[in-house]
């Protein structure tokens, strides 16, 4: 296993650090996430799985950007998806993802239909954080049944959107979905007790 390129900090710090950077430029960020990969004990309180799909547990919001953890049991990914033509980050603290991204070809507004074409994909680790690529935005994040472990990701979304467009490869149709948080802030949210643990 290849070192970290930074010391590792809390989750604490790592919201203050990201709170003091002077703009969320991609050169600013990129090389933050490099040189500050989080302590996996310090995510504890916002960690929470569900058997029937990945979870999104809130950490900071602000105007300008916010911050979670995604916890993705074996073999759970996302669906295709857009971030509304805002940036984003993943730095995984645990277990490895794979990052598929998407060519959107012949889309039709009025019908909400498209073809898509798999492009580049990559492997998020710990050592190895993410920008999603704002000329290819549309992607899905897999936790592979080969990896074999839980994984934790940190999202970083500037700025924050609460909905974003999923594309579907068998239909060719696209559509807008609501986004919804597993906790916020360390507390489970009333709607998603059922079926979630630690």
């Amino acid at each position: 296993m290849t070192e970290r390129a930074g010391q590792l900090v809390g989750i604490e710090e790592f919201v203050q650090g990201l709170k003091g950077l002077s703009e969320f430029a991609p050169p600013l960020v990129n090389a933050f996430l490099q040189q500050h990969p989080v302590r996996p004990d310090s995510l504890k309180p916002y960690v929470f799985f569900n058997c029937g799909s990945y979870t999104r547990n809130l950490i900071f919001k602000d105007e300008l950007f916010e911050l979670l953890a995604l916890c993705w049991d074996v073999g759970q990914v996302s669906r295709i998806h857009n971030h509304r033509d805002q940036q984003c980050w993943m730095a995984v603290a645990i277990g490895k993802l794979k990052n598929q991204n998407y060519r959107v070809c012949g889309r039709n507004a009025e019908e909400l239909t498209c073809r898509l074409e798999p492009s580049v994909s990559c492997l998020i680790t710990p050592e190895s954080p993410l920008e999603v690529d704002q000329d290819e935005p549309v992607h899905q994040v897999l936790n592979e049944a080969e990896y074999g472990e839980r994984a934790v990701s940190l999202h970083i979304y500037s700025r924050p959107f609460d909905t974003c467009e999923v594309y579907s490869l068998e239909t060719g149709n696209y559509h807008d979905v609501p986004l919804f948080y597993t906790s916020m802030y360390g507390k489970l949210c009333r709607e998603e007790q059922t079926g979630t643990t630690r």
